[in-house]
């Protein structure tokens, strides 16, 4: 069964501060949530997102991913997470 889409308030659940948004034609944008309006907070963003280039509806929300890896540098790194194998 697929999981319902998230809205603009469950990614400032999980602490998100930036979204990554595609378009069909190509263009890409990243959007931070703190400037989109509060009035949005309970919807879905990829309904509303409107391409800037081509004015075109329906982008393809994910994770800002460039932000998720600079979290997981800023973390330690990829390694930092698992302890030391025992011999």
């Amino acid at each position: 069964m697929r999981q319902p889409e998230r809205t603009v308030a469950d990614w400032f659940g999980e602490g998100l501060k930036t979204m990554a948004l595609h378009c069909g034609c190509g263009h890409f944008a990243t959007v931070k949530l703190a400037d989109l309006p509060s009035t949005l907070a309970r919807t879905r963003l990829s309904a509303n997102a409107r391409c800037a280039k081509r004015g075109r509806r329906g982008a393809q929300v994910m994770r800002d991913i460039e932000a998720h890896y600079a979290g997981v540098e800023a973390r330690g790194g990829f390694g930092a997470h698992y302890p030391e194998a025992k011999g």
